[in-house]
């Protein structure tokens, strides 16, 4: 047998490529950081097939049972053994659990393989074996649930030494039972160890049901441990009638940690009964704590809380209103639209969080409620509600506040299908006030628009005949939608004779979506009568000059903002123009920065784009200029920017 095994063993470590001799000899004289013989054992495992662990499990029990093997050479077959071992190696194994140092490693072999026999060695260990291992082998027990353990444990739960009488209780509570329990409900433990005692009473009533887990619980609350509020969770499950009263005692009293425990409980904690007697005791509350409370039955999601909290949306106590208000927000539902709609802005805030179209049905519905069309318009856009044709209907209200939140509604919620009968309403209105409100809808409408010149057609319709603060924000939106009828629309604006027109006219140029208002704007910087009007006309016109997505090839830029410096007598158009001639790289672009480097309130801007200008035009040129612009930087007071004027020459000499 030896022989064959030698042989199975040489073939599978040549198979690994491991070049040494007998592993398991190796194994049983390890130590520590000598030597590889645990990873060389590790390795031939991994490598040897599953038919042939039992030859594995031979040689590791070999290991075990040697005398002349070291602890450590048995530690580690006691852990290779967790992965093979099998009821063969229980004797061997076994034989080390009173040994202090090797007794937690045998443990483990026993525990995981969970067999009655290994359940059976490590309860026949427990009587003799050394105090120092007796918890850890009782900590096995109880991983285990072995329940012929019990009366043993229940002698070591008084031990003189804690530890172990400790370790005892603890695994009493993980066996759990009617016999374990019996022990633990009659124990008087030390001091010292009464949270163990505690833990111990909670784990076993979780192995129980009825009135034996209740009476472990009940034994847990009447002290005054920290784990209280778990035995009334646990007790809440077993015996719901007598958790749900000790509860509502809970609240009433003066039990800081139990107060705050039962609140949780509420919050999350399943009970048919439960809620009803949580929305019961509101009654009984004073005002804080019944705010606390209804903030719970809020959190707790229970519609059938709902009654009793909305009976707290009329009390005088502002913090109990708010709470039953926002509580509704998470159990309301349609009836109770009504009733948060007259609690004011809090009440909009909790109707937004109740789901269901019903709900905005019911809004819409209160809208015939002269008191409630306000709040319920707002509640309509923080829903976003489909809501645009009964706002529409409110446009006509005999109430100003009414008209105006319907238009501030639709400015929320209309889309640009809604544009035509907007601006038909909008442009209606002859109050200056509330024809603002209307066309401020309006303009936004436009502005999110996905075909802006579309929506600015239906609205142009109308310009004609609109008094002028109502033109004002038409000529605005014309600068978005910058179709032909917009620049059409502007130019009635400027011909008007109306200087307020014509300086939105301008305005509305400068802002302009497109090149088609450059040669309107160029013109108007040469004459405009007011030099504010022919300042904000030149800012346009170079600002589009240097506009993204725009039909300007780099050479209409350039000449753009050649035009412009022509006109520029001030720095800060000229930096406008520095900034647009990024776009426009051409040799148009090194004659201005040449001229702007000359200039020294322009240098600091110029310098960089120079650089950049004349090392992209260095064979392109002009060279003269390419040449001129470097010598410049030479001078700057920038080392980076001046090192950049070298490099450009060094090149240009090449």
């Amino acid at each position: 047998m030896m022989k064959k095994m030698a042989t199975i063993m040489t073939a599978v470590c040549l198979a690994a490529g491991i070049s040494y001799g007998d592993v398991w000899q190796d194994l049983a004289k390890y130590k520590y950081g000598e030597g590889n013989a645990a990873d060389a054992a590790e390795q031939l495992l991994q490598k040897t097939p599953v038919a042939r662990h039992g030859e594995i499990e031979d040689s590791l029990i070999a290991v075990v049972s040697s005398k002349e093997a070291t602890q450590d050479g048995k530690a580690c077959a006691c852990r290779m053994l967790q992965q093979v071992g099998t009821g063969k190696c229980i004797p061997a194994v076994a034989g080390l659990l009173k040994d202090e140092v090797l007794s937690q490693y045998a443990r483990l072999v026993l525990e995981r393989m969970g067999s009655v026999e290994s359940d059976s060695a490590l309860l026949a260990a427990l009587d003799g074996a050394p105090d120092a291992v007796k918890p850890g082998i009782m900590g096995s027990l109880g991983a285990r649930r072995v329940v012929n353990a019990v009366k043993p444990l229940a002698k070591l739960a008084g031990h003189s030494d804690p530890a172990v009488a400790a370790a005892a209780i603890g695994a009493l509570g993980r066996i759990g039972g009617t016999s374990a329990a019996g022990i633990l409900r009659k124990l008087k433990p030390a001091e010292s160890l009464v949270p163990v005692h505690t833990d111990a009473l909670l784990d076993c009533a979780r192995s129980l049901t009825g009135s034996r887990a209740a009476a472990l619980y009940e034994q847990v609350l009447a002290g005054k441990s920290l784990q209280r509020v778990g035995a009334l969770a646990g007790l809440l499950a077993v015996h719901e009638k007598k958790a749900v009263a000790l509860m509502v005692g809970f609240l009433k009293g003066d039990d800081a940690q139990m107060y705050g425990g039962v609140l949780t409980l509420v919050c999350g904690e399943k009970s048919a009964a439960l809620t009803k007697v949580m929305t019961d005791a509101l009654a009984t509350l004073p005002d804080a704590k019944k705010a606390a409370l209804i903030t719970a039955l809020g959190a707790r999601g229970d519609t059938a809380a709902m009654n009793g909290i909305v009976g707290c949306v009329a009390s005088t106590n502002e913090m109990v209103r708010t709470a039953a208000v926002m509580a509704l927000g998470k159990i309301g539902n349609e009836g109770t639209v009504k009733l948060l709609l007259g609690a004011g802005g809090s009440g909009t805030e909790a109707l937004v969080k109740i789901p269901g179209d019903g709900v905005n049905d019911a809004i819409v519905q209160a809208l015939a409620d002269n008191a409630l069309k306000v709040p319920a318009i707002k509640a309509l856009v923080s829903r976003n509600a489909a809501a645009v044709p009964a706002l529409f209907k409110l446009l006509d209200d005999q109430d100003r506040e009414v008209r105006k939140a319907a238009w501030n509604g639709l400015r929320s919620l209309a889309t640009e299908e809604d544009i035509a009968p907007m601006a038909k309403a909008a442009f209606a209105i002859k109050d200056k006030a509330e024809l603002s409100d209307a066309v401020v809808a309006v303009r936004r409408i436009c502005a999110q628009a996905r075909d802006k010149a579309k929506c600015f057609e239906v609205v142009a319709s109308y310009y004609d005949s609109a008094p002028d603060g109502a033109k004002e924000t038409v000529l605005e939106m014309a600068s978005i939608a910058g179709n032909a009828t917009a620049l059409t629309t502007v130019k009635k604006a400027l011909g008007s004779g109306n200087k307020e027109l014509y300086g939105s006219g301008i305005r509305s140029l400068a802002a302009w979506c497109n090149e088609s208002a450059a040669g309107d704007l160029l013109d108007l910087a040469k004459s405009a009568p007011k030099e504010n009007e022919r300042i904000l006309a030149l800012q346009g016109y170079i600002r589009i000059a240097g506009m993204d997505n725009v039909g300007l090839t780099e050479g209409q830029r350039a000449e753009m903002c050649m035009a412009a410096d022509g006109l520029a007598t001030r720095a800060d158009e000229k930096k406008l123009i520095i900034g647009s001639l990024q776009k426009g790289r051409t040799a148009i672009a090194l004659t201005l920065m040449n001229k702007y480097l000359d200039d020294d309130g322009l240098r600091n801007d110029a310098e960089g784009f120079a650089a950049e200008m004349a090392e992209r035009r260095i064979k392109e040129g002009p060279a003269a200029e390419v040449k001129e612009i470097a010598n410049k930087l030479l001078t700057s007071k920038n080392a980076g920017i001046a090192d950049r004027g070298k490099k450009i020459l060094a090149q240009m000499g090449k």
